[in-house]
């Protein structure tokens, strides 16, 4: 062999590869690649904490969700409640409703009195 030949023969094995230099390839980039995901950077211990934590954040969110507030009388709730006639407290009001005609006297009653 001559050396022609064999500068020919190590210049078609480096740039034709062989059959499994894509596989050899992708094996190298898998073993090096780290791992892209917040699990993998996680402690493993850390990991059922976290879950549960998140768990929770959504199951009381959901909570406050679905149940409705009930609103609370506070302070400026008890100055205007002084200031409200018997007709509007009878409307606003969940009190015990008196009968027809007591409620239309009331009512026709603070009609006159604006």
């Amino acid at each position: 062999m001559n050396l022609k030949d064999f500068f020919e023969s190590e210049k078609s094995r480096v740039t034709q590869p062989d059959a499994f230099f894509s596989k050899r390839v992708m094996a190298r980039l898998y073993a090096i690649q780290p791992k892209s995901g917040i699990w993998e950077m996680l402690l493993r211990s850390t990991r059922p904490v976290l879950a549960l934590a998140i768990f929770m954040i959504l199951c009381l969110l959901a909570i406050d969700l679905f149940i409705p507030q009930m609103p609370q009388e506070g302070v400026v709730e008890s100055v205007f409640e002084s200031e409200q006639s018997p007709d509007e407290s009878l409307i606003y009001n969940d009190t015990d409703v008196p009968a027809r005609q007591v409620v239309l006297q009331q009512l026709i009653a603070g009609e006159d009195v604006r």
